[in-house]
């Protein structure tokens, strides 16, 4: 038996990730069409864990605090998030997501999830239990990579393969 050949599949992951993102960013648009790609990664951290102060936003999207900001008064224009000066700190703002934020990031996820069941209405059911492994296989290394330490690092410091 041959060993696996990675550098094959490297190659393969790398145009399947190509796709996947394509998918992902044309169905930003599937929402509110004023809304960027790094504000929807902004309501999908604030979905995800709730409310935040716009310094956690900003270490979380790795970007200044000041773009953290304005983005977030851009959303909260828009009706998709609340900002409120934080109990603990006068000086700090907390942000959280709103039902119509909620809405749009449920909008986007739904159109993702419609044109990734189009593509893998494509292939064998086999193909797609296969698949399926391999997917599930790939996301648990990943996320170990994140965590483990290295030489300096502490565990889970080495940033992130899930985006917000």
């Amino acid at each position: 038996m041959q060993p696996p050949d990675r550098d094959r599949l490297a190659d393969a992951v790398l145009g399947t990730s190509r796709t996947l993102l394509a998918i992902a960013l044309r169905s930003v648009s599937a929402g509110r069409p004023d809304v960027t790609v790094v504000q929807h990664r902004v309501l999908v951290l604030l979905d995800r864990q709730g409310t935040l102060s716009v310094s956690a936003v900003a270490e979380s999207l790795e970007v200044d605090q000041s773009n953290a900001s304005r983005h977030c008064t851009s959303l909260e224009r828009r009706g998709l998030v609340t900002r409120t000066r934080a109990a603990h700190d006068r000086r700090a703002v907390d942000v959280a997501i709103s039902a119509d934020g909620r809405r749009q990031v449920q909008a986007v996820r739904d159109a993702r999830r419609r044109e990734i069941v189009r593509v893998l209405g494509r292939m064998s059911d086999q193909t797609v239990a296969e698949v399926t492994h391999a997917f599930e296989a790939f996301r648990d290394a990943a996320d170990a990579v994140d965590e483990a330490p290295t030489a300096g690092q502490p565990a889970g410091s080495r940033g992130r393969t899930s985006w917000p």
